[in-house]
């Protein structure tokens, strides 16, 4: 629960809110808790007012300034600021130094800029919210399961953030439909599977993390289980060069001293997905991982059918040649391709 809820369902409310966030179920339950804490569900046809689109601060202003009917409190909602012109937001600014006493003001935007005057102010009077979703969703998976009435085994929880990542309005849905789905029965990863995740999808990730995580047996498996769906092989190493790739710019943002909060932006993953690549990249250093890329472009060479790739000047030598795979057919030539290429990776990790 964000601290701007757990105070209002405390009571203890601001006269203004200005709330900023990529997740809708953040601001909708933030909204909510407000509201609920200013205007009862009895008197909102006479103290809560939804100011939609455009606007000016004078409406706005006025609109807050009017007392409410038969009530302690009314409660004033802007759909988006980001909507409002520039000057007429730092109109609004004025507002903040004397704030109607008996109206509460929560204005959302999707678009923050703390540069314009208004949210300046706000943010220097404690009245701006960021919502963001926690770094690891998997508590709040369990928490949300947990108020829905929803039991999620420990291994659907799992696979829930790996499927959905921190996506918190997907994962509030899926929860519903899981609860619905296995109507009252503990959910289990295949539950997860089966509704949510993509089979594929779930086996090349078995194979990158096995891969980074320099595990070379449940590498091997996660091959074995991609030949057995018959996922394309041209697939499976666009998505291996993807986490090579990624690895690498681990050691570049260490060298160039990039904060950890900044992380997920320059990775463009979420950042729990940054605390499992980290350790990751600690096991290769800048070298293998430029070897595994120049073995990554080896092997796709080979499966677009080009010539060997030891006539153009490319490593072969721990990858299936075209040649070789022509001979083994298709699916089998792909699973020694992807087999060798897993082992080579793997072995110049750094032992631990």
């Amino acid at each position: 629960m964000s601290d701007l809820v757990a105070a209002a369902a405390a009571g203890k409310l601001d006269p203004v809110y200005v709330v900023s966030s990529d997740h809708p179920v953040l601001i909708d339950r933030a909204l909510a808790a407000v509201r609920d804490a200013a205007v009862p569900a009895s008197m909102r046809s006479w103290n809560y007012d939804v100011i939609e689109g455009k606007t000016t601060a004078a409406r706005v202003i006025t609109t807050c300034q009017t007392l409410p009917m038969m009530g302690a409190l009314r409660m004033v909602m802007v759909r988006d600021l980001a909507a409002t012109a520039a000057d007429e937001l730092a109109g609004l600014a004025a507002y903040l130094d004397a704030p109607s006493p008996s109206t509460v003001l929560f204005a959302i935007t999707t678009k923050l800029d703390k540069r314009l005057k208004l949210y300046a102010a706000v943010a220097k009077k404690g009245w701006l919210h960021v919502l963001e979703a926690p770094r690891n969703p998997e508590p709040w998976i369990r928490a949300e399961a947990q108020a829905r009435g929803v039991k999620l085994l420990p291994a659907a929880v799992g696979r829930l953030a790996e499927a959905v990542g921190a996506d918190l309005s997907r994962l509030a849905l899926c929860i519903d439909q899981l609860g619905l789905y296995t109507n009252g029965q503990p959910v289990t990863a295949d539950d997860v599977d089966d509704l949510v995740a993509d089979t594929r999808e779930r086996t090349v990730f078995e194979l990158t993390d096995a891969i980074g995580a320099a595990d070379l047996p449940r590498a091997l498996g996660a091959v074995a289980s991609l030949a057995d769906q018959r996922q394309s092989g041209i697939g499976v190493l666009a998505m291996l060069a993807r986490h090579v790739r990624q690895l690498a710019l681990c050691h570049v943002a260490r060298i160039e001293g990039v904060a950890r909060p900044q992380l997920p932006a320059r990775l463009g993953v979420p950042p729990f997905v940054v605390d499992k690549l980290l350790p990751q990249a600690r096991r290769y250093s800048a070298g293998a991982l430029s070897r595994a890329t120049e073995l990554i472009a080896t092997a796709d060479w080979a499966l677009k059918g080009h010539p060997d790739p030891a006539a153009t000047g490319l490593a072969a030598d721990a990858v299936a040649s075209g040649a070789a795979q022509k001979t083994l057919g298709r699916q089998l030539g792909e699973r020694l391709m992807l087999e060798r290429l897993a082992a080579a990776i793997i072995a110049s990790a750094d032992p631990r």
